[in-house]
């Protein structure tokens, strides 16, 4: 497939986050130009909830899939250039690859502090606020909870017929967790 191929490009904009599956992505495709010889570029993007903030629970690493790659944690941190250099390393690819850096790029930016024009990374992260509320909210979606996903505010809401909204508010609001 790779035939008479002088570099691969790969230019796509992650969410951040461990599950996403957009790092698996740029794995593969790394190892697939690894196998054939061909160089590997990643024009760099910034990590659109900000790359300062590393959460949640690392992978278990008997469980990797195509939603889990690489032993990180729920939001990993890291721009897309930085995932294809720890992958080249870590796991050992073997790609040539080039990193094209941002300028200008800081890690503490969100990406509306950017001023670069937000392009939907998907049909389902169509605004900051969803790609913000999604590391936390997709947890559930493997449940019996839909998360939004075809409505117009994905991830901005869930729900299902056996929750009721005040007893869940309610218990929320006692627990007292930021943010929530």
């Amino acid at each position: 497939m790779l035939q008479n191929i002088d570099a691969l490009v790969f230019d796509m904009q992650d969410a951040g986050v461990r599950f996403y599956t957009y790092p698996t992505t740029l794995a593969y495709a790394m190892e697939a130009a690894a196998r054939k010889g061909i160089d590997f570029y990643v024009l760099d993007r910034p990590d659109p909830i900000d790359a300062k903030v590393v959460q949640g629970p690392m992978l278990d690493p008997t469980l990797t899939s195509f939603t889990g790659y690489f032993p990180l944690p729920v939001r990993h941190g890291m721009t897309m250039g930085e995932l294809a250099e720890l992958f080249n390393t870590e796991n050992h690819i073997g790609v040539r690859l080039h990193v094209i850096k941002m300028r200008g790029y800081r890690r503490h930016d969100w990406f509306d502090d950017t001023g670069i024009q937000w392009v939907n990374p998907s049909p389902n992260l169509r605004t900051l606020t969803e790609t913000t509320l999604y590391p936390g909210v997709a947890l559930v979606e493997s449940a019996n909870v839909s998360v939004g996903r075809g409505t117009d505010t994905p991830f901005e809401l869930l729900g299902a017929p056996w929750i009721h909204s005040q007893e869940l508010a309610d218990e929320l609001n006692r627990r007292e967790i930021a943010g929530v």
